[in-house]
């Protein structure tokens, strides 16, 4: 990248960029990318996956609080359902 000046208006004129140093800046933002992303896939990795349980009593609770944690979400999101539809049924309380 070069910037070229206008030698009689002292008027800086918009930088060249040869195809070359595109190329080269565009394979060195694909590569940045890709770190990046195995960066982030690392760390929700760490972040969501479940614990090691040490024993078999910590395995049964933590599929138990799974299982739990799964019904609670199921009712929550029908509570929700429910009230939805009420705003949108055919027979309105006035």
């Amino acid at each position: 990248m070069t910037t070229i000046m206008n030698e009689q208006n002292n008027i800086p004129q918009p930088p060249y960029y040869s195809v070359e140093s595109i190329a080269q800046r565009r394979a060195e933002k694909k590569e940045e990318i890709l770190r990046s992303k195995a960066r982030i896939q690392n760390l929700t990795q760490e972040l969501f996956a479940p614990q090691k349980s040490k024993n078999q009593m910590d395995n049964m609770m933590q599929h138990i609080n799974a299982g739990i944690a799964a019904y609670d979400g199921l009712m929550t999101g029908l509570k929700i359902l429910r009230r939805v539809r009420g705003f949108f049924s055919r027979n309105k309380k006035y």
